[in-house]
């Protein structure tokens, strides 16, 4: 199932399983759910004696497996979480599998992954014996929810322009918008709502300046260009796959916008509409007029190509972002 934090929440205060696989690319929410699972599996007063974290290629599996089958004390149950399964060997597998086939009643087992390859029949095994939770990306529409969210646990509030213009500067990434939160939180002080300004004074713009860079070069067809803001990218510190995911965002955020032009949007109703912070919104609306429709379909597709080849070529990644580059300033 998709991750929902409330639901996940009910279900498992309703009724808790032996064996729990987590996995997905989103580690914010997969730390978030661990978290309510921790308080509700286990007794707080024999924690100590009954919580065991392990990371899969830290520990030997056998050395797991004993804590996994030794009976809690003073407890219904023992928590057991397993980081990291997707590193596990054949041979670790091997040690192992009889316990996913015949789990422990008196023990919780949560493994966890980035990552699955559903061909290998370990990993058929575990989604069909475990309780499977896929933690996603969110949509873009999805994110400003979990702004609010993450800010409300920081106890502040945000107003609506800050969430996007926040969303606008930092992406989709959930880790890396809690991080600027906890930042904000520090700079307002006594103060408890977050405001356009802050965000302005304490968050980079780099990473959102650089895309817009790279955006405009690509529509331009400027290869050269495109090619050097992909490489300031990279040295910024973002990684290819978050680069990929700033210019798909970036791509439907210009399609969204030359629909809304048809549609005779202007100003705070198409920023609105297109899900975008004001601040952008002339930016946008420049570079969409040098981005056809039919270029727009061409670079999704090249996207998605892309997409598929960073998760499954031996090659290096910046290769394919390069020949990325390349391709779509034709």
């Amino acid at each position: 199932m998709d991750f929902q934090l409330s639901t996940f929440e009910k279900k498992i205060k309703t009724q808790i399983q032996p064996l729990y696989l987590f996995f997905g690319e989103e580690e914010f929410l997969m730390q978030e759910a661990l978290a309510v699972f921790e308080a509700i599996a286990l007794d707080g007063g024999t924690r100590d004696f009954n919580y065991d974290s392990f990371y899969a290629k830290e520990t030997p599996t056998s050395q797991i497996l004993d804590v996994a089958e030794t009976l809690p004390m003073m407890s219904p149950r023992r928590l057991v979480i397993i980081k990291g399964i997707e590193k596990w060997t054949e041979a670790d597998w091997e040690v192992f599998e009889p316990y996913v086939k015949n789990p422990s009643d008196s023990s919780v087992v949560v493994l966890t992954a980035k990552a699955l390859d559903k061909r290998k029949k370990t990993h058929k095994l575990l989604l069909e014996k475990a309780e499977s939770v896929e933690f996603k990306k969110p949509y873009d529409n999805q994110v400003s929810g979990w702004i609010q969210y993450i800010a409300q646990k920081q106890s502040v509030a945000i107003e609506p322009d800050a969430v996007m213009l926040l969303q606008q500067f930092v992406g989709n990434q959930l880790m890396d918008i809690e991080s600027e939160i906890i930042k904000l939180s520090q700079f307002i002080g006594s103060r408890n709502q977050i405001l356009v300004k802050d965000v302005i004074e304490v968050v980079s713009k780099i990473k959102v300046q650089s895309v817009f860079d790279l955006a405009r070069a690509i529509g331009e067809g400027d290869k050269a260009r495109a090619l050097l803001c992909l490489s300031q990218l990279l040295s910024h510190g973002q990684n290819e796959v978050g680069i990929l995911a700033l210019v798909s965002r970036h791509v439907r955020i210009l399609r969204s916008v030359r629909k809304a032009q048809r549609e005779g949007l202007r100003g705070a109703q198409m920023a609105s509409k297109v899900g975008v912070s004001p601040y952008f919104l002339q930016e946008y609306e420049h570079q969409a007029k040098e981005w056809s429709d039919k270029k727009i379909e061409n670079t999704f597709k090249a996207l998605l190509d892309t997409d598929r080849a960073l998760k499954s070529s031996p090659l290096s990644s910046h290769i394919w972002l390069e020949n990325f580059v390349i391709q779509t300033c034709r």
